[in-house]
């Protein structure tokens, strides 16, 4: 006789589909979540990334409404459930849906409970789909569950889901606080270091390294139409009126790390230096990689926020932060804060930066 893989035993067909359903797109979710977090990943899936965290979301909303299934569905009658077969993904999937929530709706929650959550949607998920790939192999093998307490069987009841349920979103609330950063499994990325410095989840590079700057070579080039070009040093660069502030900085990926403090010049002070002509409507920064470039209008550009920063948290910048020199645009996605900025070019019209030229909008405000 033929063995049959993963035996469902007598359960209605759709309790079959969903069953399937929750597995194939769990993983699915996974796999996307990896091409959305992982820089080696990320950077060489950039034309797809925006597809791939549409089908995130959209594989994400479906899943939570599964997990709803007893809720509306009702089980087969004398049909007993094992109890850790269900509690996992319905607690856990709760808990990672609250998460994810806070990550894709980032106009609803506050910066410190993004970066709280972000952590915890990762290790949650790994945590499921660690127990998916184990249920699957007893399954598939055979195997009886050792008999416990969590695996004994029950008779299905929805107030037993329902707990369950509530559960999950509670771990999930208490995992969006900045208190649950103290016991995330993964290295505590956002939190400052012993020098003060955050730490950010991802440093990306399109170049797979960073370019090798000297400050004593190091010039800003300022130039295109303008009065009076320049190329200015990093000690010019730091004469100018010095502009200090603390924002939040979100990535498009979903990561937020809150209250970065920021030191560097306004643009402005750029504009007082070389006299732009009236035809400079927008701004192309450039940086010493050689790839990446990035454009503003002048008006973005001249918004009270918007620095090329020297030092983040009181610390000149590290070269995976941008060293010596880098946009900051707090109020849009952190692609637009192109680093290691060696040009400043004020053009008549918008070039398509890196990312844009990638599937990215060009106005990345969140």
């Amino acid at each position: 006789m033929k063995r049959k893989w993963f035996p469902h035993g007598k359960w209605p067909k759709y309790y079959i589909w969903i069953h399937n359903y929750s597995i194939v797109s769990f993983m699915c979710l996974i796999l996307t979540g990896l091409f959305l977090y992982i820089p080696f990943l990320h950077v060489r899936l950039i034309r797809y990334l925006s597809f791939f965290y549409d089908v995130h979301i959209f594989l994400g909303i479906v899943f939570f409404l599964s997990l709803f299934s007893p809720f509306f569905k009702k089980l087969p009658n004398g049909k007993r459930i094992r109890n850790i077969d269900w509690f996992m993904p319905i607690f856990f999937g709760m808990a990672i849906v609250l998460t994810g929530l806070s990550l894709w709706q980032i106009n609803w929650f506050p910066a410190s409970i993004r970066e709280a959550a972000f952590a915890w949607h990762g290790n949650l998920s790994y945590i499921l789909g660690f127990w998916f790939i184990l249920h699957g192999l007893l399954k598939a093998t055979g195997t009886k569950y050792p008999s416990t307490l969590v695996t004994k069987k029950m008779d299905p009841e929805r107030r037993q889901f329902l707990r369950w349920g509530v559960a999950g979103l509670v771990v999930g609330v208490i995992a969006m606080t900045p208190f649950s950063k103290l016991f995330t499994l993964r290295e505590k990325f956002s939190t400052p270091s012993k020098t003060d410095v955050h730490e950010f989840p991802e440093y990306f590079t399109v170049t797979d390294n960073y370019p090798k700057v000297t400050l004593d070579k190091y010039r800003l080039k300022v130039d295109g139409l303008v009065t009076t070009p320049t190329s200015i040093t990093i000690e010019q660069l730091k004469s100018f009126p010095v502009t200090k502030q603390t924002k939040n900085f979100q990535c498009v990926t979903g990561w937020t790390v809150a209250d970065v403090e920021w030191e560097g010049i306004h643009i402005r002070e750029l504009v007082s230096l070389v006299k732009p002509n009236s035809e400079a409507s927008f701004i192309t920064f450039y940086s010493a990689d050689g790839v990446y470039t990035e454009s503003l209008s002048l008006k973005e550009a001249m918004e009270a926020d918007v620095l090329l920063a020297y030092k983040m948290d009181r610390q000149p910048l590290r070269v995976e932060q941008g060293f010596p020199l880098r946009l900051v645009v707090p109020r849009m996605y952190g692609y637009k804060s192109i680093k290691w900025v060696n040009r400043v070019e004020f053009a008549s019209t918008r070039i398509q930066g890196y990312w844009e030229q990638r599937g990215y909008p060009a106005e990345a405000t969140f």
